[in-house]
């Protein structure tokens, strides 16, 4: 084997030129820090008029809220997202979750740890929606504690798996917002350990996805029973849910 081809063998190991982005597929520059090509990161729906209380995108209300959070109250304080659960990112959160793609996690988190950190929110500990045992086993991770331990990373925050899930419940993807609630009742319980470390404490939830808020809520109440001064929630995409059934 000649000199060059030894040397381009091990430039191919030591700077793979096959990384490609995660929404399209096309080869990433060698400066792409996030997963993402210039050209999706044009395209993408990133949410830029937030609700200032579920985070997801107002629509047509001018108040400062959506149409959900007009009539319904939440148990955390505010909830902060990336992008509308629309697009091709329906497609690369179903690769994370449940094709394997872990390593998107890393890239997902930066962009979570990102519009966190514009939103001005300061908290103490960041926690992750965990999954009941079983199911974390058969898939080999949560999602969601991957998204955790990296935010807590990139913005510097104590990372600890504060609850635990005891209930394994039915998914709530086809469920109504009613229940939704009844479904995630009583299904999250507080780990005695870090009761002390909570007190007083304010507490960021992380997750995938923000549909309604049910899960988040219910987690929020537990945190708080526990002793949590606020909770607050990233996820990186927002379903629309109910409000885009309302105006199509």
């Amino acid at each position: 084997m000649c000199f060059k081809k030894i040397k381009s063998f091990f430039q191919r190991i030591l700077f793979p030129r096959n990384i490609k982005c995660m929404f399209c597929s096309h080869e990433l520059e060698e400066d792409d820090d996030r997963g993402t090509c210039k050209y999706c990161l044009e395209k993408l729906p990133f949410i830029v008029r937030p609700c200032e209380r579920c985070g997801g995108d107002r629509l047509d209300s001018n108040t400062g809220v959506c149409f959900n959070c007009k009539k319904r109250n939440h148990e955390f304080v505010r909830a902060v997202s990336v992008m509308s659960y629309t697009d091709k990112v329906p497609k690369v959160l179903h690769k994370f979750k449940y094709l394997g793609r872990e390593h998107y996690g890393k890239h997902l988190a930066k962009f979570m740890a990102q519009a966190f950190a514009l939103s001005g929110i300061e908290v103490d500990i960041v926690t992750e929606v965990p999954m009941y045992p079983i199911r974390e086993e058969k898939r080999g991770y949560n999602q969601a504690t991957i998204l955790a331990k990296e935010v807590g990373e990139f913005l510097g925050i104590k990372y600890l798996p504060l609850c635990e899930k005891t209930v394994d419940n039915l998914s709530q993807a086809s469920l109504d917002f009613k229940k939704r609630q009844e479904n995630v009742k009583d299904v999250y319980k507080f780990d005695k350990a870090y009761r002390k470390e909570i007190k007083g404490k304010s507490v960021l939830v992380v997750d995938d996805i923000f549909t309604t808020g049910a899960t988040t809520d219910e987690i929020s109440k537990v945190l708080k029973s526990a002793g949590a001064s606020a909770v607050y929630v990233l996820t990186f995409a927002h379903s629309l849910g109910e409000i885009k059934d309302k105006i199509k």
